[in-house]
């Protein structure tokens, strides 16, 4: 297993349980409010991750795009702040002494999960090119996260085809339906849809542990590329038989999600390992010590 490469945690959430103020993600800013109010919390975090053996940390621009900035009127602040998160991940790393890479985030422009708010083709590329050029050249890493549709992971990684950093697409399972996205399209449908497109690894994050497991066997089957996954704390039954589009993909994972601990979450992150992963991390409401959990099992 000496080939795995291990991430972060939660930040979002991470930042919520410390006591800093985290607004609504669906109706605020989320996580990029501490950008301003929190920088240091945030280098913490960053900091913490490191100490507990992540390999390469994310920067905390995932919350950091124009119609999120929208709802509270500082779209002019997007430079600046992702200029910011970009500026704490690093300072991190200086301070840690390590040899920890970097990543940022191509995350969703509007609400994630909810494939039915993509925006047209224009207007993404558009933005996701903005926050693409403010990234090249400063992180090591760019991931498209959290990806809910076909076309939204397009838009993503049409603006990276000549990034000089490595280049990671990762889905999102949320809600309660095996393999597949909100949009009800099939995951390796989804893979081979973007085919064409430049992906350098291919990843799951944000929904049940044992999804992500799932979904690996699946990937595996249909690609050399690395593979890997960040989960949330909790095993999701999955026995929801709508396969259409979803609106309420949170309320439908809520409703059937048993939450693990790290000892939980690192075991199923061994069977990730068996089905082909080399790439493992953690997304919300995980933190430093399932990070840790990892790297003494694996």
């Amino acid at each position: 297993m000496n080939n795995i490469i291990i991430g972060d945690g939660a930040l979002g959430t991470e930042l919520r349980d410390r006591g800093v103020e985290v607004p609504s993600h669906t109706e605020s800013i989320w996580s990029a409010l501490a950008l301003t109010e929190h920088p240091e919390m945030i280098k913490e975090i960053h900091l913490d991750y490191i100490e507990a053996g992540s390999d390469f940390i994310t920067i905390n621009n995932y919350a950091v795009t124009q119609p999120l900035l929208n709802r509270v009127n500082r779209a002019d602040e997007l430079k600046d702040l992702t200029l910011k998160s970009i500026e704490l991940g690093r300072e991190a790393i200086k301070k840690s002494g390590r040899n920890v890479k970097l990543a940022g985030s191509l995350p969703p422009l509007e609400t994630s999960y909810r494939a039915d708010l993509v925006q047209d083709p224009d207007t993404m590329a558009e933005q996701y090119a903005e926050i693409a050029s403010l990234l090249e050249g400063e992180v090591d890493i760019i991931i498209c996260e959290t990806m809910s549709s076909v076309l939204e992971a397009r838009s993503a990684l049409s603006s990276l085809e000549k990034s000089s950093a490595e280049v990671w697409l990762s889905w999102t399972l949320m809600g309660n339906r095996m393999n597949l996205l909100p949009s009800g399209e099939n995951i390796v449908d989804a893979c081979n849809e973007i085919k064409d497109l430049r992906a350098d690894a291919y990843l799951i994050n944000c929904c049940g542990a044992n999804m992500i497991t799932e979904a690996l066997a699946s990937i595996n089957q249909i690609t050399s590329k690395p593979i890997g996954g960040y989960a949330n704390p909790e095993l999701v039954c999955t026995d929801n038989k709508n396969s259409g589009l979803s609106k309420q993909p949170e309320l439908d994972h809520r409703s059937t999600a048993t939450e693990i601990d790290e000892d939980r979450y690192a075991k199923e992150t061994l069977k990730w390992i068996e089905n082909g992963a080399s790439i493992i991390a953690g997304c919300c409401r995980t933190k430093p010590s399932f990070i840790k959990k990892i790297k003494e099992l694996i």
